[in-house]
């Protein structure tokens, strides 16, 4: 009898344990996505990869989970970049130096004083452009890998040991920058003395004093605390860093048209969101910072004439950018429509 009552039970807590099993099954998202994001948790691109999340889960009534990565947890921002190419993993989020060696197309995002004073200015250009959207996005795709969307995180700041206002102040100056041969030319021409730094090896290089030098938006130089080892804060404004929301060409192709429009529906609606995060975001943390300066430091703003002065000099990194594209026609087209469109969207918002 007691064996006969152990068997029914047996039965039973498997029964109920196949059932709950069942039940997790049938609950599990149908798509399963990752995403990797080259900055750390509450910056700008986990803002935008968060927002991501919730709409494609909410367009897709829970049929779609995205998880998110953050900085060092898939390696690299480059390694990001390889395995999205790969299909290792569906998304990425990385600035265009992270594949320059395999677009080198895309360091027209290193040459500097290419966007807009105005903010409005360049969401509408990043959403707009079909220089970006149209003609560089074929040269990913050619690679097997798609831009979804190009955003900014801010406008770009630097920060050094010293006052830099003018070019001849970079003189031997030790400058962190990514790992782009434009962005080392570039500053070169300055007189500095570049340095190509994975991101991830910053703070301790500036705390080593192996570089001197850096240049990053006020979200990103707050929330990764290089005013701790930095005397100046230089609101140059050179450059708007543009992070890329990639995905594996093949993985979008195979989606079934509903999903795929359900992708593309969210990343357009992301945009808007993201550009009022980061310009919030950006005002907020260089406050935060002037507010936390010691005693020895400085934050100050490059006049219209400074700005000019450098703004003339960087022109001359065109031919550098044509040379390091290994399409020079195709380069200087695409240099040419980027001014043009840039010309065109800032008249507009002169006149709005």
């Amino acid at each position: 009898m007691k064996k006969n009552f152990r068997c029914i039970c047996s039965i039973f807590f498997v029964t109920i344990l196949g059932f709950a099993f069942a039940g997790a099954a049938l609950a599990a998202p149908k798509y399963q996505w990752r995403i990797a994001s080259e900055t750390i948790a509450g910056s700008v691109a986990d803002l935008y990869a968060q927002e991501l999340a919730r709409l494609l889960k909410e367009k897709s009534n829970g049929d779609i989970q995205l998880e998110i990565y953050h900085s060092g947890s898939l390696g690299t921002p480059t390694e990001m970049f390889e395995l999205t190419l790969a299909g290792a993993i569906e998304f990425c989020l990385t600035g265009p130096s992270q594949s320059s060696s395999i677009v080198p197309e895309n360091q027209i995002l290193g040459l500097q004083f290419l966007f807009s004073d105005n903010h409005l200015a360049n969401r509408d250009f990043l959403a707009e452009s079909k220089a970006l959207n149209e003609m560089l996005n074929r040269k990913y795709e050619a690679k097997g890998i798609t831009a979804l969307s190009y955003f900014a995180e801010g406008a770009m700041f630097w920060t050094a040991n010293k006052p830099i206002n003018k070019p001849e102040d970079f003189n031997g100056v030790k400058i962190r920058v990514m790992p782009s041969e434009l962005l080392v030319e570039t500053y070169k021409a300055y007189g500095a003395n570049p340095t190509p730094l994975s991101f991830t090896e910053l703070y301790s290089a500036l705390q080593l004093n192996i570089v001197e030098a850096q240049e990053n938006a006020p979200v990103t130089t707050q929330e990764m605390k290089f005013m701790d080892v930095q005397k100046y804060l230089i609101g140059s404004r050179h450059n708007v860093y543009v992070m890329q929301h990639l995905a594996n060409v093949n993985f979008m192709e195979s989606l079934p048209e509903d999903i795929r429009q359900i992708v593309l529906e969210s990343v357009d609606e992301v945009r808007p969101y993201i550009h009022d995060v980061q310009v919030k975001l950006n005002q907020e943390r260089l406050q935060m910072m002037v507010d936390n300066f010691k005693p020895g430091q400085d934050y100050y703003d490059l006049t219209s004439e400074e700005r000019n002065v450098f703004k003339e000099e960087a022109k001359k990194a065109d031919e550098t950018y044509y040379k390091l594209s290994r399409d020079p026609e195709f380069a200087k087209n695409l240099l040419a429509t980027f001014r043009s469109e840039m010309e065109e969207i800032e008249k507009r918002h002169i006149k709005q």
